[in-house]
């Protein structure tokens, strides 16, 4: 079970394009309450991201959620991610040379 201090919103930090597409660092997903947290996944949080900055959807959509470190599925659960002091980041696809 959930502690009562879990936050029902994300802060997740962005890298690259998406940075400086959004002008920030961090973005802020507040979970619907007609989503249950077990139903939270990268897929959801991505699609809400894309819907509220059309003009970065396709970067968030080929973008890749971590948490604490470790990339994570698109249809994984985030539950856990809305804990207190748990890292979230969206990383855009990103080349070198």
């Amino acid at each position: 079970m959930r502690s009562s201090q879990t936050s029902t919103t994300l802060n997740i930090k962005v890298f690259a394009g998406l940075r400086e597409g959004l002008s920030c660092d961090w973005v802020n997903y507040t979970l619907l309450e007609s989503i249950p947290p077990a139903d939270l996944t990268s897929r959801v949080v991505k699609l809400a991201l894309a819907n509220a900055h059309p003009d970065l959807a396709n970067l968030i959509n080929a973008s890749r959620m971590a948490v604490n470190h470790a990339f994570v599925d698109d249809d994984a659960s985030l539950e856990l991610a809305l804990d207190p002091g748990v890292d979230v980041a969206l990383i855009p696809p990103v080349s070198g040379g």
